[in-house]
C-alpha cells in the first residue's frame, strides 16, 4: 500500500493549510479526506495537482532502494538511542531534512517516522516533535508487531516527558506484550527495560523498577555501554531509597560514581552527587547532604545548566530550612533568585523555582507577605497540575492560617492537601483508610 495519502496529510498539517484550501479547484473536501486517510486511491493527475499546491516533489524511488535507506536509518537509529549523543542526533536529522525523504511504501513511511520520533524525543525539543507526533497518532492501518511495539514505546516516552506517568506506563505495558515474540534485538529490549524501569519508579512501583533496571543493566555492562549502565544504577538506587533500603541505595549510587570516574563520564557526576545528597537528606544527615549537593553544584556551575543549578540550590535551601538556619536559607535563596534574573527566562521551570525560592525567603524572613505568596504559588501549581507542590504548600499555608487564628481558611487548605493524599493512595472514602 502507498503512503501518498499520509504524506499529503502531514505536509498539509505542517503548512497549517485547511483541507478546504488544499482541495479547492482540485477535488471535493470529502474526497481529499478519503485520500489522506488511505480510503481511496486517487488518480495520478489528482496527486500531481495536490503535491504541486503543497509545493513538494516526490520522486519515484524503487522499493529496493527504499528498503536500503530504511536499513541504513536503522543502524543510525541504534547508535542514536544507545549513545544519546545529541550532537550526533542533530547532525543525523539535519541530513534527513536536507534529503527531503518521502517513503511511498506505507510500511517504510511508518518505520521512518517511528525512528524519527524517538530521536526527537531524546532531543526533547517540543517544536520539532509536533509534526512527527501528528503522523504517529494517526497510524491505524494494518501494522506489524514491531511497529505496534515502537508506537507504544514512543507514545509512552512522550507521555513520560510530559509528566503523565500513569499514561506512559499504560502504553509501555502494551509494548511489554511484544517482548517475547522474537521481533526485537537485545539492545532494543535493554533500552525498553530501561525506559520501563524509569516509569515504574515514577509510578511508585519500586520492585518493578529494580527488576527491569537490573535486566537492562546486564546488557549494558556486557556491551560496555557504561553511560546507560549508570542510568540503571541510579534508577535502582532511587527505588531502594524510596523503599528505605538506604545501604542498597548508596551501594548502587557508588557503583554509578565509580563508572563515571573510571571512564571520565564527568557529565554524570552532578546527577550522582545530587542523588547521594538526597539519600543523606532523607536520613536526616543534613551536613552530609549539603556536602554532596555542593559537589553537584560545582559541576553544574561549569556545565552552565541553569535549571539543574536551581534544583540543587533548592535542595541546599531545604536542608538549611530543616535546621532553621535562617541566615543560610536567605543567602541561598538570593543565589537562586539572582540566577533566575541572570537567565531572563520565562519557562514554567523558571517560574516554578521562582515561587519555591520566594516561599522559603518569606517564610524565613517572617514577612506578612508569606500568605499572599503561598496563595499565588498554590494557584500556579494547580494550573500546572503539580499536585505534589499544591499539597506541600497547602499544608504550609494551612498551618500559617491556623497560627493566625484564620481557622475557616486553614480548614480549606488542610482539606485541599488531604484530597491530594487520598488521590495518591487511591482512596475514595474515609472508610478505606
Amino acid at each position: 500500500m502507498s503512503s501518498i495519502g499520509h504524506i499529503i496529510k502531514s505536509e498539509r498539517i505542517n503548512q497549517s493549510m485547511k483541507q478546504t484550501t488544499l482541495a479547492k479547484g482540485i477535488c471535493s473536501t470529502s474526497y481529499l479526506s478519503k485520500i489522506e486517510n488511505n480510503f481511496t486511491v486517487p488518480s495520478e493527475e489528482v496527486i500531481t495537482f495536490l503535491l504541486k499546491k503543497l509545493n513538494i516533489e516526490i520522486g519515484q524511488v524503487s522499493s529496493e532502494k527504499e528498503n536500503k535507506i530504511i536499513a541504513s536509518l536503522a543502524e543510525l537509529y541504534k547508535i542514536g538511542v544507545l549513545k544519546r549523543d545529541k550532537k550526533f542526533i542533530r547532525e543525523f536529522l539535519q541530513k534527513l531534512t536536507n534529503q527531503k525523504l518521502h517513503f511511498l511504501q506505507l510500511n517504510n513511511y511508518y518505520i521512518y517516522h517511528l525512528y524519527l520520533f524517538r530521536l526527537l524525543l531524546i532531543l526533547d525539543e517540543e517544536e520539532d516533535l509536533q509534526s512527527t507526533y501528528n503522523v504517529i497518532v494517526t497510524i491505524k492501518d494494518d501494522i506489524d508487531d514491531k511497529q505496534k511495539f515502537m508506537i507504544n514505546l514512543n507514545l509512552g516516552i512522550y507521555s513520560y516527558l510530559n509528566g503523565n506517568f500513569q499514561a506512559a506506563l499504560n502504553r509501555l505495558e502494551m509494548s511489554l506484550g511484544f517482548i517475547n515474540n522474537g521481533i526485537n534485538e537485545e539492545w532494543e529490549i535493554a533500552d525498553f527495560y530501561n525506559v520501563l524501569s524509569l516509569t515504574y519508579s515514577k509510578c511508585n512501583e519500586f520492585f518493578n523498577a529494580i527488576n527491569y533496571a537490573s535486566k537492562s543493566l546486564l546488557y549494558y555492562k556486557d556491551n560496555l555501554l557504561f553511560e546507560r549502565a549508570i542510568d540503571n544504577y541510579i534508577v535502582i538506587g532511587i527505588a531502594h531509597k524510596e523503599m528505605r533500603k538506604f545501604q542498597e541505595a548508596e551501594k548502587n549510587y557508588n557503583l554509578a560514581k565509580k563508572l563515571a570516574i573510571d571512564y571520565k563520564l564527568n557529565n554524570y557526576e552532578e546527577v550522582i552527587y545530587q542523588n547521594l545528597g538526597s539519600l543523606h537528606a532523607i536520613q536526616g544527615s543534613h551536613e552530609k547532604a549539603i556536602e554532596f549537593y555542593k559537589l553537584s553544584l560545582q559541576v553544574k556551575e561549569e556545565d552552565c545548566n541553569a535549571e539543574r543549578y536551581l534544583l540543587t540550590i533548592l535542595s541546599i535551601i531545604k536542608e538549611y530550612s530543616k535546621q532553621s538556619n535562617h541566615q543560610q536559607v536567605l543567602k541561598w535563596c538570593q543565589k537562586g533568585l539572582d540566577k533566575i534574573v541572570e537567565g531572563k527566562n520565562s519557562t514554567k521551570e523558571y517560574i516554578s523555582y521562582f515561587y519555591h525560592l520566594e516561599i522559603y525567603k518569606h517564610y524565613h524572613n517572617l514577612t506578612d507577605e508569606l500568605e499572599m505568596v503561598l496563595r499565588e504559588a498554590i494557584s500556579y501549581f494547580e494550573n500546572e497540575q503539580d499536585e505534589r507542590h499544591v499539597q506541600k504548600y497547602s499544608i504550609l499555608l494551612a498551618d500559617y492560617l491556623f497560627i493566625h487564628h484564620k481557622f475557616k481558611a486553614a480548614s480549606l487548605y488542610y482539606q485541599k492537601a488531604n484530597q491530594i493524599l487520598f488521590k495518591q493512595k487511591f482512596i475514595h472514602k474515609w472508610e478505606d483508610l
